[in-house]
């Protein structure tokens, strides 16, 4: 029996395709579903309390929109400025796919009296910046990080980072 193609054009032809072949899963984040985050770190529970996202189908598309909507009913419009692969969580050097969002308006006084930056009129928060983390063996964790900067921050040591917030996603 005699081959029409020999072996070795057979195995570049199979390589070649595969990729072709194969489709990539679309990127989904947390935040971009509909749904409420129980706070998990102390920060979270002591400041804003459980928060509601307002879900965006559309990640990282600049000018889209979300809603945040705190523990104390306080709700605040989000406008995406982007999204990033850099290091978004304080604790470590891992890098994390984050999406940074501007801020409507400060919310001022949430839960306790307490804010995301101090004080609302002379140093507003400015950003969120959302991002997945794991925690120790357990469910993934919606990390926000909150700015007061007016640049749009680009990484977790950007200027003027105010706090950072843990949320359960179970």
């Amino acid at each position: 029996m005699q081959l029409r193609y020999p072996l070795a054009f057979t195995i570049a032809a199979c390589v070649v395709c595969g990729p072709v072949l194969a489709q990539s899963a679309m990127e989904h984040h947390l935040w971009q579903d509909k749904r409420k985050f129980d706070p998990y770190s102390r920060t979270a529970e002591s400041i804003t309390g459980t928060i509601r996202l307002s879900g965006n189908p559309d990640f990282a598309i600049p000018g889209s929109k979300l809603a945040i909507t705190f523990g104390n009913g306080k709700k605040v419009g989000l406008t995406s400025v982007g999204a990033s692969w850099r290091q978004w969580d304080e604790t470590g050097d891992k890098k994390a796919t984050a999406e940074v969002f501007k801020l409507s308006r400060d919310p001022g006084a949430l839960r306790n009296g307490n804010t995301l930056c101090g004080d609302p009129k002379s140093d507003p928060a400015q950003y969120v910046v959302f991002f997945e983390r794991s925690s120790s063996g357990g469910p993934l964790l919606l990390g926000m990080a909150v700015f007061g900067s007016k640049d749009t921050p680009h990484d977790i040591n950007s200027p003027n980072l105010c706090g950072t917030f843990n949320y359960s996603t179970d």
